[in-house]
């Protein structure tokens, strides 16, 4: 029967323990050494380029390429119009809503109009009043004018009809007037749209009061479309009047090729941008209000590239395999902006590498 450890002699025990120790270092310099064996090293894994028969091969350049920048803005019509009322009313009827489409003369508010007319027949009396005082008045000049001609009435007497005659005269050229003003309010009841368009906000409801001036309705005027852009401080050396715009509208799926019209010369000091505006075509499914983005072209840069086809992805990092001497080197790389069918190396590889593109990959350059 086998005696315990700690019954064996001391000097027994050390043995056993420094052998324990011995294997446990074995097997761990052995675990190491697997976990460094599956690991990706530049130079570690390599292989024949025997071993890979008709491969396309792609090479890493130094291309002076046109930068290009994106900005985002959206799509708003050049015309916005406020749809007010000329006189001071309760508003009746609303016909129309946010997003809304309406045509030059469509109705889309209506007022009482009961005070209005009430106003017209007012003035409509007061023309039959004073026409029948111009009657009376005219008829009583002309028979001081005869008299005073056969010697009957004095000058003063005729002067005196002459007068009333005129007076009568003006008071009802002022009912004519204040009759075509009760006409022309009535009319401003009926408040329309001024322009074909789209309606963005509805600031009035049956109910409140229309004052003189204060809008009810506000349009944008979707034949006069443009973007604007909020454009980074940093950017405007690089943007100026006529530069060229793609922009992408998300909400359609199209996009528009444009010249930059318009900079306005002040920056937003909260986003330290500065507004850029471009026309762009009416119709085609363009409404204001839709998201738009746009790119433009900057300054010509130096970009070390390879093809998109030789990158390779194991696990979170991007590879590349390189030949070399007939071997193939697989490299670990630091990638960043994509020019189509290549990617920009910030760091891996150098220019002239030869470097095996996947079988489907993109064509070789």
């Amino acid at each position: 029967m086998a005696r315990p450890l700690n019954e064996w002699p001391s000097a027994h025990r050390g043995w056993l323990l420094l052998i324990a120790g011995a294997i446990g270092l074995l097997l761990l310099w052995l675990a190491v050494r697997a976990i460094r064996v599956g690991s990706i090293e530049p130079g570690l894994l390599s292989e024949k380029l025997d071993g890979l028969p008709n491969r396309p091969i792609g090479v890493v350049l130094s291309e002076e390429l046109a930068m290009r920048r994106e900005v985002t803005g959206s799509v708003q019509s050049r015309v916005s119009i406020e749809a007010a009322s000329r006189v001071a009313a309760r508003i009746t009827k609303v016909n129309v809503r946010a997003g809304d489409r309406v045509t030059r003369g469509q109705v889309i508010v209506v007022l009482d109009a009961s005070e209005l007319r009430a106003r017209l027949r007012q003035a409509e009396g007061q023309l039959a009043a004073a026409r029948a005082e111009l009657g009376r008045a005219a008829a009583e000049e002309g028979r001081f004018s005869a008299l005073f001609a056969r010697g009957s009435a004095t000058a003063s007497e005729r002067d005196a009809a002459e007068a009333a005659y005129r007076a009568a005269m003006g008071r009802t050229a002022q009912a004519r007037a204040a009759i075509a003003a009760a006409r022309a309010e009535l009319e401003y009841t009926i408040v329309r749209a001024p322009v074909d368009g789209l309606v963005v906000e509805r600031l009035a409801e049956p109910g409140d009061i229309a004052m003189p001036g204060k809008p009810l309705v506000r349009l944008y005027e979707e034949n006069v479309l443009r973007v604007e852009l909020e454009v980074p401080e940093e950017l405007t050396r690089d943007i100026r009047i006529g530069t060229p715009l793609d922009v992408s509208v998300d909400a359609n799926g199209m996009k528009y090729r444009t010249q930059v019209n318009e900079i306005v010369p002040a920056s937003d000091p909260g986003s330290r941008s500065f507004l850029v505006r471009a026309p762009l075509p009416s119709g085609q499914r363009l409404q204001p209000g839709m998201f738009a983005r746009a790119t433009f072209a900057i300054a010509n840069e130096m970009v070390l590239t390879v093809p998109r086809g030789a990158i390779e992805e194991v696990g979170q990092l991007e590879t590349v395999r390189v030949v070399s001497d007939g071997k193939i080197t697989t490299r670990i790389v630091s990638l960043g902006r994509s020019f189509g069918d290549r990617v920009e190396v910030l760091a891996g590889l150098h220019q002239g590498q030869r470097v095996i593109l996947d079988s489907r990959g993109a064509g070789v350059k």
